[in-house]
C-alpha cells in the first residue's frame, strides 16, 4: 500500500530520567550518590515539520563525592587500631643497619681504592645503590667549591664505581671498588700533573658519593655520604711516595 503522504518521524516529546533516589526527599549523600532535579522543561514551538512538537530539557545534577580529608583522617584511626596494619608498616619502613668502610676516600691517576659496605643484620639482606649527589672542583686553599648536582646522579668520566648495585647478605660485606679512570703516561705527566695542551682542566675534583641501602621489603631508604677527591697536585704525589 502505498500512502501519498509521507510523514516526517515524530520528534521525542518526552524525556524520562532517573536518579538514585528511593523517595522524592533524598538527599544527595555516599548512600544516594546522584540526585537530580529539572531546572527548565519546554516544547519547542518554533518547528513546524511534524505534528509533534520535540520538548527540551535542563537537568540539575548533584553527584556525591568522598572528602579526602575526611578519608584521611579515617584511614589514619584505622592504621592505628589494626596491630596487622601497623606490623605491616613497620617492616615497610625497615632498613637493615649498615656501616662503611670510610667516608672519605683519595685518587691519582689510575688509582683504585675498595669501599667496604657491611650488613651489621643477622637476618635481613641490605640493598644497597650508589649514586653521585655532586661534583666540584678544589679551590687553591684545598676547600671544594659549591657542589653541583649531576645528571641522572651519574658519575663524572674520571670516576668508575663497581658494583653500583648489589645485595649484602645478613653478617657479610660487599666490596665496591672506587677507581679513577683517566690515564695519562709518564710523559705527559710532571709531578703528577698532566701538562699536554689538549688535557682537560686540572683542577683537583671532589664528588660526593650517596650509598641507599634498603631492606627487601622496606620502602625507606637510609644513605651515607663517601666524599671521593681526584687530585693531581705534586704535593699529594710526594706525600703518598713517603709512605
Amino acid at each position: 500500500m502505498i500512502l501519498g503522504r509521507r510523514s516526517i518521524p515524530a520528534w521525542c516529546d518526552r524525556i524520562l530520567y532517573r536518579d538514585n533516589r528511593s523517595t522524592s526527599t533524598s538527599e544527595c549523600s555516599l548512600e544516594c550518590p546522584v540526585v537530580s532535579s529539572i531546572m527548565q522543561y519546554e516544547a519547542c514551538m518554533d518547528v513546524t515539520e511534524s505534528d509533534h512538537k520535540p520538548v527540551r530539557c535542563k537537568l540539575n545534577v548533584e553527584i556525591a563525592h568522598v572528602d579526602r580529608s575526611v578519608r584521611r583522617a579515617e584511614v589514619g584511626n584505622i592504621i592505628k587500631s589494626n596491630d596487622k596494619i601497623r606490623s605491616l608498616l613497620q617492616e615497610l619502613c625497615y632498613v637493615p643497619e649498615t656501616v662503611v668502610s670510610s667516608n672519605s676516600i683519595t685518587l691519582q691517576n689510575q688509582d683504585t681504592s675498595i669501599l667496604r659496605i657491611t650488613n651489621k643484620s643477622g637476618a635481613d639482606i641490605a640493598i644497597f645503590q650508589i649514586i653521585c649527589e655532586g661534583q666540584s672542583t678544589v679551590q687553591e686553599d684545598e676547600q671544594p667549591s659549591e657542589y653541583h648536582p649531576r645528571g641522572s646522579f651519574g658519575f663524572p668520566r674520571w670516576l668508575q664505581v663497581s658494583p653500583a648495585t648489589g645485595i649484602v647478605k645478613p653478617n657479610q660485606v660487599a666490596e665496591v671498588a672506587v677507581r679513577h679512570e683517566e690515564f695519562h703516561t709518564l710523559e705527559e705527566l710532571v709531578d703528577g700533573v698532566p701538562q699536554s695542551w689538549w688535557s682537560e682542566d686540572t683542577r683537583d675534583k671532589e664528588v660526593i658519593l650517596l650509598v641507599n641501602v634498603q631492606g627487601s621489603c622496606s620502602a625507606e631508604t637510609r644513605s651515607h655520604r663517601v666524599y671521593v677527591r681526584h687530585c693531581f697536585s705534586a704535593k699529594t704525589v710526594r706525600i703518598d711516595s713517603r709512605k
